[in-house]
């Protein structure tokens, strides 16, 4: 994802003279080949149903967050994309890596080396969207939102039991709902 798009531009630098346009297209070419890898995995039927627990997980987490508690018919009722999801935090991450330096071998070090900063920068932007519903960061949060339509589907009842059992093994949403609401 940071390689491939490189010198895939790179095939365009003698049609494409402008180093910001050339970053625009390996920025393009950087998210179409993450969306065709997320949608050309989902073909396959382990990887699908892994996409229906995860979204059983974000069904899960909007139940809790607004109020009620976990049973399957709630759960049920909830949406399965979530402003805080790690699928969202991936497509910031791929959006930020566009890092212009003349020289292609330091380009993509300091690409590689600045992957934790750039993780770290696209980790505060999915806290902020978890608390914050204004417009920009809902125009920020839409491309994340739309990539999940892609990584979760709808789970069965069994795999919404799973979720609940997880997060009852990890958090006291109980207790949550009684400070909270």
């Amino acid at each position: 994802f940071i390689v491939l798009p490189y010198f895939l531009s790179m095939l365009f630098s003698h049609y494409v003279l402008n180093e910001s346009l050339l970053a625009i297209v390996e920025g393009v070419l950087r998210i179409v080949i993450f969306v065709a890898y997320i949608a050309g995995i989902s073909a396959m039927k382990d990887i699908r149903r892994v996409y229906m627990y995860h979204g059983a997980e974000h069904k899960c987490i909007n139940c809790i967050e607004r109020g009620r508690e976990l049973t399957v018919k709630n759960v049920r009722k909830s949406s399965r994309l979530h402003k805080r999801c790690g699928t969202s935090f991936l497509l910031f991450v791929m959006l930020f890596l566009f890092i212009r330096v003349q020289n292609p071998l330091l380009r993509l070090g300091l690409r590689i080396l600045l992957i934790p900063v750039i993780a770290g920068i696209s980790y505060e932007l999915i806290r902020l969207a978890g608390r914050s519903d204004n417009f920009l960061v809902r125009i920020i949060s839409a491309p994340g939102m739309w990539l999940q339509r892609l990584t979760t589907k709808e789970p069965d009842d069994s795999m919404i039991e799973v979720a609940i059992a997880s997060v009852e093994a990890v958090f006291d949403w109980k207790a949550y709902l009684k400070e909270t609401f």
